[in-house]
């Protein structure tokens, strides 16, 4: 066997390993070029999750804030039925002795 041969065998092989390896460094740099657009698409989103929750917190504090106007409206109302409740009473008492002093007066002029 001649030297020839195998020299030749051994250029083929390196010329294959030199397009593998510019093969593979084309494919990994085209792998962290598609990485760096899927972490910025991540971090779109995660803007836009922040974005979110910073509505959620206004609508956490406007809905604490109706809570306590309502709050303030239930004491009120609480107030007026007090005010309510008395009224009845005094109402009713009115009314019982009215008709207690209508029977006693009947009663007694007879």
């Amino acid at each position: 066997m001649s030297a020839q041969p195998n020299e030749i065998r051994m250029a083929h092989l390196e010329g294959a390993y030199e397009q593998l390896d510019k093969r593979l460094g084309d494919l990994n740099s085209t792998l962290d070029s598609r990485f760096a657009q899927i972490d910025g698409r991540f971090s779109q989103i995660d803007a836009r999750f922040s974005q979110v929750d910073g509505r959620f917190s206004q609508i956490d504090a406007r809905f604490s804030q109706i809570d306590a106007r309502f709050s303030q409206i239930g004491v009120r109302i609480d107030d007026l039925g007090k005010k309510v409740d008395g009224l009845q009473w005094r109402m009713t008492s009115l009314i019982v002795v009215t008709w207690l002093s209508t029977i006693l007066a009947v009663a007694f002029k007879h």
